[in-house]
């Protein structure tokens, strides 16, 4: 008997979930709600609760559960994906499949019993934990199942998550919160102290999508930026440089090149081998900042490549584990 599961991604930044049953993603929108502050009603999810941040009424809260790729309210978290599974039909009357979970790889077990929670108080009889990274691996079109080292990056809005596969499990993992939204908060700090200007974390990203670059010749691309000027306090605009935007990222990056050496150095020497020539994979919407691959790849003198479907990998990794559980 074929065995039916959702695959849930939740993300700090978004989450999606796979349908093993419809082989597809049925739901993919921000993680955030929207709540009455003392009646905890669930005012909106996902799309339209982002669109209410910072702009509600007292009676009103607009949270985001997740952060750094843990659960940050467990209240919030069960009440999101509760309103998400009433809207696809799921419920504890309509019988829940299975639930399949991605994780940081070095999550911790206070919160990995929280989700456990979570998914018993949805209704779940079956729940699945499984590593972010390991799931990234599955989606992104290689052969991971092979005697062979496959080292893999994904590095998501609250995460960096990084894990070596072999045989389809995992070897050696780490993980660190260094990751698109560490990212977008460097910028917008270096923006308030060095150019008395505040900006937004949406703004922040558009600066590093549109001009960061962490590696090769300094083009001296510019951007326009608005903001409030902090000295005035009125609205005010700047002209930033990518040398700007490049000196708050290189630093962060680092981070993430030692979590990846830390994981090599654990490795077997046979693994570490496989490594030369297969590389470093990337995925995750972080792995899209320019230069990155080429940062990567002349710190830890591995090739280093970005998988086709960066933002994708991990729902793609549902539809080959739904093979796997289904042999």
């Amino acid at each position: 008997m074929r065995k039916e599961y959702l695959g849930i991604d939740l993300g700090s930044e978004n989450t999606s979930i796979y349908s093993s049953a419809a082989k597809k993603v049925i739901y993919d929108e921000p993680t955030c709600i929207a709540l009455s502050r003392y009646t905890k009603e669930v005012k909106e999810i996902g799309f339209l609760a982002s669109r209410m941040a910072g702009k509600t009424p007292y009676n009103v809260e607009v949270i985001f559960p997740i952060r750094n790729g843990i659960v940050y309210d467990d209240e919030a978290c069960f009440l999101f994906l509760q309103k998400i599974f009433q809207s696809l039909k799921y419920d504890k009357r309509n019988r829940l499949p299975a639930l399949v979970f991605t994780i940081p790889s070095s999550c911790s077990s206070t919160n990995r019993k929280t989700i456990l929670e979570i998914g018993k108080e949805l209704g779940a009889k079956e729940i699945y934990l499984e590593s972010q990274a390991k799931m990234a691996a599955f989606g992104m079109g290689k052969n991971v199942f092979a005697p062979n080292g496959t080292l893999i990056c994904q590095i998501g809005a609250g995460i960096s998550d990084i894990a070596c596969l072999s045989l389809g499990d995992i070897v050696s993992a780490d993980s660190t919160f260094i990751a698109g939204n560490a990212f977008d908060e460097a910028i917008r700090r270096y923006m308030m102290q060095n150019q008395h200007l505040s900006i937004g974390l949406k703004s922040a990203e558009y600066l590093k999508m549109k001009i960061g670059n962490l590696f090769g010749k300094d083009e001296n691309r510019l951007a326009e930026i608005k903001g409030r000027d902090t000295v005035t306090s009125l609205p005010s605009s700047m002209v930033v440089s990518s040398g700007e935007v490049k000196s708050c990222l290189l630093p962060l990056a680092d981070i993430i090149a030692f979590k990846i050496t830390d994981v090599i150095s654990s490795l077997p020497p046979e693994l570490v081998a496989d490594l030369k020539k297969n590389g470093l994979f990337l995925s995750g919407g972080g792995s899209l900042v320019s230069g990155m691959k080429d940062y990567f790849e002349h710190l830890l003198s591995i090739p280093v490549r970005v998988v086709e479907k960066p933002l994708e990998a991990v729902d793609d990794g549902f539809r080959v584990y739904d093979k796997i559980i289904n042999k």
